[in-house]
């Protein structure tokens, strides 16, 4: 069954959340709500309104990019990413939510790594501290 959760996988070398991933429930509010500024708090309502009926949100922060203020997910979607999100966080169960980063987890090492410890690159490529590199960018293409 689908609920509502926030994950952030921590860093494998500082402990820093690597990503934050949050599913908010059907008519629900984020976590953290209270300490938005009023333009995100009308901004985000706006959005939500255009999308009527029971839908879940996602609010994504990614390596190098996010979806700002979240987007609806359906309630497959919603499970698919609740599923992927069961602790203890591993790529293959991270991989299936298919976020473009995969969560800031590198597959070679089974663990995620945060922004400052991925070696971005301004072109979007990214290397984690052992040197396994990927792109980390959902609008960089070759």
């Amino acid at each position: 069954m689908v609920e509502a959760f926030v994950a952030e996988p921590p860093c494998a070398v500082c402990g820093r959340p690597a990503t934050h991933v949050e599913l908010v429930a059907p008519d629900a509010r984020p976590v953290g709500w209270q300490h938005w500024s009023p333009a995100q708090r009308d901004a985000q309502t706006a959005a939500r309104e255009r999308h009527t009926g029971q839908r879940w949100w996602l609010l994504y922060s990614g390596i190098a990019a996010g979806n700002g203020l979240g987007r609806p997910a359906d309630p497959a979607e919603a499970q698919r990413i609740v599923d992927a999100f069961t602790q203890p966080y591993r790529y293959a169960a991270v991989t299936t939510a298919g976020f473009y980063d995969d969560a800031g987890f590198c597959p070679r090492c089974d663990a995620p790594y945060c922004f400052h410890h991925w070696n971005v690159s301004s072109t979007g490529y990214g290397r984690c501290p052992r040197g396994h590199g990927k792109s980390l960018d959902p609008h960089w293409s070759p």
